[in-house]
């Protein structure tokens, strides 16, 4: 069974509201009107048996209507896309000759992962400026390489789904990496459907400058998913059928597992940080982890 809402994932969303119009420096008239509609929009929750991800689509519309604003972390989020690729570009400076391409493949899974370090929607409190991104600190509790390196060997069709702004350009690094060993894979990166909290979307990556490596990498598409965290029968129907016929199914942060986690699929490889008690309990792992585990 997937991971379900818990009266933590309720408080956490009332966190986020509140971080957030401190991050933004909201009027005090807003703020207030933002915590009782947020208070309220959690209490009547009719349905607790869903994944997290999807009662964070109502709240951040709420946001969205009181404050006027689409997209209330896009000021954060082209932060946080600006400092990530000087983190990477120098990442990239120090990196040592590898020989061996799973040696490759194990650098550029950790890369990928310390990009799920960035994330202002989580119980944990952050801040890019002041977080260290370093590869040798990372402790993963699962890492399933030699699976995904021999998946990828038969290989013809990989989806990417993506999550936090930022997170991006880490992605570049794995993807490229994907693209040098294995020429002839197909690898489509998939966005969020709309702004949510500071994830990334279609939009994010054609304003910035610091992302169109991308482009050049592979196909780059809207999933359709306005949650954070990959729900199939909300995507659009061409990102369903891209879904049903991959060969690889790569997914991103802790939204997309506690979407896609009750889906056993030998297909499905999900790459996060723990970032809360919640997802720690149900896996029975420590909080701060990092997985890389096929979804068998």
């Amino acid at each position: 069974m997937g991971v379900k809402i818990e009266k933590e994932c309720l408080a956490c969303l009332q966190k986020q509201c509140e971080q957030i119009m401190e991050l933004t420096s909201q009027p005090q008239e807003i703020k207030k009107r933002a915590k009782k509609a947020i208070e309220s929009l959690t209490q009547a929750l009719p349905n607790k048996n869903l994944p997290p991800p999807k009662i964070a689509i109502d709240v951040y519309e709420k946001i969205t209507s009181i404050t006027s604003i689409n997209d209330i972390y896009q000021p954060i989020k082209t932060l946080c896309i600006q400092k990530a690729r000087d983190i990477v570009d120098d990442l990239l400076s120090k990196k040592s000759p590898l020989t061996k391409p799973e040696d490759e493949l194990e650098w550029a899974l950790k890369v990928s992962a310390l990009g799920n370090i960035i994330d202002y929607g989580s119980a944990t409190k952050f801040d890019i400026k002041n977080e260290l991104f370093d590869t040798s600190k990372m402790d993963f509790a699962i890492f399933d390489l030699m699976n995904f390196y021999k998946k990828l060997q038969d290989c013809r069709t990989l989806l990417y789904f993506g999550d936090n702004a930022g997170e991006n350009i880490f992605d570049e690094v794995l993807i490229s990496t994907i693209k040098y060993i294995f020429p002839n894979i197909k690898i489509t990166y998939f966005t969020r459907g709309a702004p949510i909290i500071n994830d990334i979307t279609l939009g994010d990556l054609n304003s910035h400058l610091e992302c169109q490596k991308i482009f050049k990498l592979c196909e780059v598409k809207d999933s359709g998913v306005k949650s954070p965290g990959f729900i199939y029968e909300d995507a659009n129907a061409s990102t369903q059928k891209l879904f049903d016929t991959a060969d690889i199914i790569l997914a991103k942060g802790m939204g997309n597992f506690e979407c896609l986690e009750n889906i056993p699929d030998s297909r499905i490889f999900l790459l996060f940080k723990i970032k809360c008690d919640v997802v720690a309990n149900h896996l029975k792992i420590p909080l701060g982890k990092m997985m890389f585990r096929q979804n068998i």
